[in-house]
């Protein structure tokens, strides 16, 4: 499989870091990616399946309340789009996972959306590939302040 990098794309720019916003809520979005060799069945055991593995890759990012936040992972042929968006209280998220391949110069993509989920609560998105299936981890969660945020990918 190709090298594959991080692309992390917040709709707002990142000044919402700066100390003057330090008391401000934000949401901290962790996504756990597993790959398989062959497919699993997505069940009630897959945290016991997946405590064996070791992660391919760990984004990680914190967004401002009630906008959107973008993680990509992929190449110039294939990528895999993560977009996480709270409502204004974040109490709760939704969550699309968007698979894009190029085909004759142009990109196609899938949309799969869980709309609705409480916060803190962990989901479960997978992609197959050629050799191999990804599990993804997603598990987004409010907390008070960007410190409180950030010391919680620790």
């Amino acid at each position: 499989m190709k090298m594959y990098f991080y692309k992390a794309v917040m709709g707002i720019t990142f000044g919402f870091l700066s100390s003057a916003c330090i008391a401000e809520p934000v949401f901290a979005i962790k996504a756990t990616i597993y790959k398989l060799k062959s497919k699993i069945t997505i069940d009630s055991k897959i945290d016991e399946t997946l405590k064996n593995l070791q992660p391919i890759h760990q984004p990680q990012l914190l967004a401002n309340l009630n906008k959107s936040a973008l993680i990509e992972i992929g190449d110039g042929e294939q990528l895999t789009a993560l977009e996480v968006k709270t409502n204004e209280q974040g109490s709760f998220y939704n969550a699309s996972m968007k698979l894009k391949e190029k085909v004759d110069s142009d990109w196609q993509s899938i949309t799969s959306f869980m709309p609705n989920i409480p916060n803190g609560q962990t989901v479960y998105f997978s992609r197959t590939f050629t050799d191999s299936v990804w599990v993804i981890k997603l598990t987004g969660k409010r907390y008070e302040s960007i410190a409180l945020g950030q010391a919680s990918f620790k």
